[in-house]
């Protein structure tokens, strides 16, 4: 049995996967009230509902490795600042992923 692939479906089919994940981002600004870690924030929005996001494009170390604190710590400077997030995703153990702007 022969497997064809019809390159006009395949890309149609290619761009609604695509698009389809990127128009379920949802934007919102809040103020820094905590952090987790070095790369885990929690936002509260006008609403007064926390979200806790993790950053996307940042491996920052955990808390009981090396530098864990640090990385922590730097992170702190945002608390009280007012940010941009753009939640994108779920990661493999359901927490929000999303890009942060100050």
């Amino acid at each position: 049995m022969s497997c064809r692939v019809d390159s006009k479906r395949f890309a149609s089919f290619l761009f609604l996967v695509c698009n389809g994940t990127a128009s379920h981002a949802e934007t919102f600004s809040g103020r820094v009230v905590g952090v987790a870690d070095g790369d885990t924030i929690t936002v509260l929005d006008a609403g007064h509902v926390q979200h806790k996001i993790r950053i996307m494009g940042i491996d920052a170390p955990e808390k009981a490795q090396p530098f864990g604190n640090q990385s922590k710590q730097h992170l702190q400077t945002w608390c009280s600042q007012i940010v941009t997030a753009d939640l994108r995703k779920r990661d493999r153990y359901g927490q929000i992923v999303g890009k942060i702007w100050v």
